[in-house]
């Protein structure tokens, strides 16, 4: 896959199918437009182009709020993703002021044409343009509009995938996003209060901009050089030990390497329970141990 960035001289040669969209996350109800745009291509012999933003594009049209800057994928994962689902060039535009006041026909003179789209495919809720209209098929492309997927009669989307991680329920966004919900952080130095209780942690400072999970201690996976691990990671303030900031902490089964400065991907698989202040550290010690039985048993369905 190519990624490229929108510029004045960007133009293709040949036709391709154009997917549009912001794509957050790249859950299972974006993957039902590329499922398509596979097909289409394949039939046709074209090249699948994807034209979408840096950020989102509430950036552009809603008073600024830190938390608008939260995604549910890293620059890096949300690629691989575009890539895994077949994107052929991965086209990014900048939602400016300029180009969100573009009319549906200026969008199509001034942006589509530049991509010689045989058809075009875009969400059941997708509006282009400043008149905010749907695309319509002419004569140059046909537009195909995928119907919304859902799951227990709701609409599978990036808004609702929020709310369950905020919520902690990280097996449930799981099944929306169809993988497993991810972050990537440096392992750095903490209190080393891991070790004393026979469960060392590795300490994570989370870099990008990425929706954590809400307090509380989960079953993950975690990726360490290329391999994958079982193990617990506690989020939250630890509040046995009266610590004021939030910290990640992982604790990964069968494992004694020391990995300071390493960059680890933690997969969220589930829930195992919220945070709580332990009378002491043997009461803390036992939880901890009915905490690796829970998370050792989990199967990922």
């Amino acid at each position: 896959m190519e990624i490229l960035e929108f510029d004045d001289n960007l133009k293709f040669d040949h036709e391709s199918v154009l997917v549009l969209g912001y794509f957050d996350g790249l859950h299972r109800g974006h993957q039902a437009l590329f499922n398509e745009a596979r097909k289409v291509a394949k039939v046709l012999n074209l090249k699948i182009v994807v034209l979408t933003f840096p950020e989102k594009p509430s950036l552009t049209f809603e008073k600024f709020e830190p938390e608008m800057l939260l995604k549910l994928t890293s620059d890096k994962k949300r690629a691989e993703l575009f890539a895994e689902n077949g994107v052929d060039y991965l086209v990014f535009k900048n939602m400016t002021s300029a180009f969100a006041k573009l009319t549906r026909t200026e969008f199509s003179q001034q942006i589509l044409s530049r991509f010689h789209p045989k058809v075009i495919i875009t969400g059941f809720d997708h509006k282009t343009g400043s008149d905010m209209k749907q695309m319509e098929s002419t004569e140059a492309f046909r537009v195909i509009q995928i119907p919304q997927v859902s799951e227990d009669d709701e609409k599978i989307s990036s808004t609702r995938i929020r709310k369950e991680i905020e919520a902690g329920h990280v097996k449930k966004a799981n099944q929306l996003l169809g993988y497993s919900y991810e972050t990537t952080g440096l392992v750095v130095h903490g209190y080393a209060r891991g070790r004393q209780l026979g469960y060392p942690t590795a300490n994570l400072v989370i870099k990008d901009y990425i929706r954590i999970p809400s307090a509380g201690v989960y079953v993950v996976d975690v990726l360490i050089q290329g391999e994958r691990h079982r193990g617990f990671a506690s989020i939250g303030y630890n509040e046995t030990f009266n610590v004021k900031e939030k910290t990640i902490e992982v604790h990964v089964f069968d494992f004694d390497l020391d990995i300071y400065g390493e960059n680890l991907t933690v997969y969220w698989l589930d829930k195992i329970r919220d945070m709580v202040k332990f009378n002491g550290m043997d009461e803390l010690i036992k939880q901890m141990k009915d905490d690796e039985i829970v998370a050792r048993k989990f199967t990922v369905e």
